[in-house]
């Protein structure tokens, strides 16, 4: 009995034809021409006798046996790819170029201490950070301009992957110095917001649907709405003025001891965000990205235990042993 002999070209073609919905845009990710990428996609259906591929209103959609090579392809490239790294990686130490993407909750608490330890241990491999919010961040790992990303869960496009990093807990921000009948590190009810003047992310920020659906939800009129991206000008803002936020733990860790800021949890109900690590689903990463997202995770963990007011948990293991 003979089978079908799927070529690897042809199948990096479909992959990349379906998530970027576009075979221009798809020969420009795969460095080849849009007729090249045409011709594979049609021997890849010719070798499996049916078709993959439909258009239906200006989108391509999968065929039923098209979800199967989708589904299946990923997970072959994926192996392609590390197993190819591995031989690799065995012909030296850990090095090479890492481009990752965080959001500010997390480069404002966890990445100082987690770059130090890394860095510490592996001091040939090249780090380049971007700071951006989940979308953009989203696009550039599927793009290919960075390795991973970390960002608030949320839905993900096709050709990425997520991973559960941590649960995170929203918090009521307010000056330290602003009159309130809840001491710092008090639970709060989310009807505390009534009548205040409130700092909001953007419509395009993840947070601000939820945050809209909760105070509208719950009957909350807030006084004042003031629309503001930057995490760190809105702590800024808040330290110097009477306006508030509901924001991240992890943005606020290094108020904890509520000498500028108050940070109160909200309840009732309690609000929570969940942070994932997102690749590209059909990439393998290297060795070093692996021990930089170790690393990244362990310190996020950290932050997100500590939520006594000043207490620090104990130190991570080092990352050598995971090599």
């Amino acid at each position: 009995m003979t089978y079908p002999r799927i070529k690897i070209r042809a199948l990096q073609a479909f992959v990349a034809v379906f998530e970027e919905q576009s075979f221009s845009r798809a020969a420009e990710r795969e460095n080849t021409t849009q007729s090249g990428m045409s011709t594979q996609v049609k021997e890849l259906e010719l070798t499996l006798g049916t078709q993959l591929l439909i258009r239906e209103r200006k989108k391509l959609m999968l065929t039923p046996a098209g979800k199967i090579i989708y589904r299946e392809g990923q997970s072959i490239l994926k192996a392609l790819m590390a197993t190819e790294k591995s031989v690799s990686e065995m012909q030296g130490g850990v090095a090479g170029l890492v481009r990752f993407g965080m959001i500010p909750s997390l480069t404002r608490s966890a990445l100082i201490p987690a770059l130090a330890q890394f860095k510490s241990e592996f001091p040939d491999v090249e780090l380049s950070l971007l700071e951006e919010y989940s979308y953009s961040l989203m696009r550039r790992v599927l793009d290919g301009e960075l390795d991973f990303a970390l960002v608030p869960s949320t839905d993900v496009p096709s050709g990425l992957t997520a991973r559960f990093v941590g649960r995170d807990r929203e918090m009521l921000v307010s000056n330290a110095t602003s009159h309130s009948d809840h001491d710092h590190m008090i639970e709060v009810p989310l009807s505390s917001l009534q009548g205040a003047r409130l700092i909001v992310p953007s419509r395009l920020n993840v947070r601000r649907k939820r945050i809209d659906t909760l105070l509208n939800t719950h009957g909350i009129h807030v006084a004042e709405l003031l629309e503001m991206d930057g995490m760190l000008v809105t702590l800024e803002m808040i330290g110097a003025t009477d306006w508030v936020a509901i924001l991240p733990w992890a943005i606020c860790h290094r108020d904890r001891l509520g000498d500028v800021r108050r940070l109160n949890p909200i309840k009732d109900p309690p609000i929570s965000l969940d942070y994932v690590l997102v690749e590209k689903t059909e990439a393998a990463q290297p060795q070093a990205a692996r021990l930089l997202v170790d690393c990244l995770i362990q310190h996020i963990a950290k932050i997100l235990a500590d939520k006594t007011s000043g207490n620090d948990i104990g130190n991570p293991e080092p990352l050598h042993q995971k090599i």
